[in-house]
């Protein structure tokens, strides 16, 4: 993680700038997720505005970005590893999470599965607390944690650059994303609006095609410093 810096993207001009085609995205309705052909980062679903995370873009979708951001600006941005993710998700703790021990202050820290979600969605496993929005929240909504990085858990679910491993066995201990593994299939990390208390903490892991949209996926990006 040293000598880079996370970024949230600035999805609107790289939609005009590449004509990439970005509809169809999975959204929860009726009690479940659905493929809607109609639902893409610009109509989700659910409000939006530029302060809004990103939504609706798949891995592929977002490493495209990344490489258009690197060839317009001049800097090189990437995907962080998923060892880079954790590092910054942790900011310096051994803690699970910011609420580990106070289980009712998550709601002060992140935009996850609440109570305002539980009245919508009668059925849901939620924390027991409102954070004041159903689905995504405006960036920096939240406390920003030791590093000054807001998001990192909550909101949506981050695509890392890692390919999916069953477990740590291959990975680098320099921070690097972890060779080999299924490439068809990839990390994200840190949950969502609609992620359950269980699975909001710093060592958790999902995976996804990564061709997937869903309105709990998103992305940042990190710039690397010169060397």
């Amino acid at each position: 993680y040293r000598g880079a810096t996370l970024l949230t993207p600035n999805r609107k001009e790289f939609a005009e700038a590449t004509h990439r085609d970005m509809r169809g995205c999975e959204v929860y309705a009726e009690g479940k997720w659905q493929e809607r052909g109609g639902a893409s980062w610009s109509n989700p679903g659910f409000a939006q505005s530029p302060m809004h995370p990103v939504s609706c873009v798949s891995w592929e979708d977002a490493t495209a970005y990344a490489n258009w951001l690197s060839r317009k600006s001049g800097h090189r941005y990437r995907l962080p590893s998923s060892s880079e993710w954790e590092y910054a998700e942790r900011a310096g703790s051994a803690e699970a999470s910011p609420w580990a021990q106070r289980p009712d202050m998550a709601c002060n820290h992140a935009n996850v599965a609440d109570q305002n979600a539980q009245l919508l969605y009668p059925g849901w496993h939620t924390f027991d607390c409102s954070d004041g929005y159903v689905a995504t929240a405006p960036v920096g909504s939240f406390r920003a944690n030791a590093f000054g990085l807001n998001d990192l858990f909550g909101n949506v679910f981050e695509w890392v650059q890692d390919c999916w491993n069953e477990d740590y066995s291959r990975a680098p201990t320099d921070g690097r994303p972890a060779p080999g593994g299924d490439c068809r299939v990839h990390e994200a990390r840190g949950g969502s609006w609609f992620t359950a208390a269980e699975f909001v903490r710093a060592s958790y892991r999902n995976r996804f095609d990564a061709n997937r949209r869903s309105t709990a996926l998103g992305f940042r990006v990190v710039r690397e410093s010169p060397r």
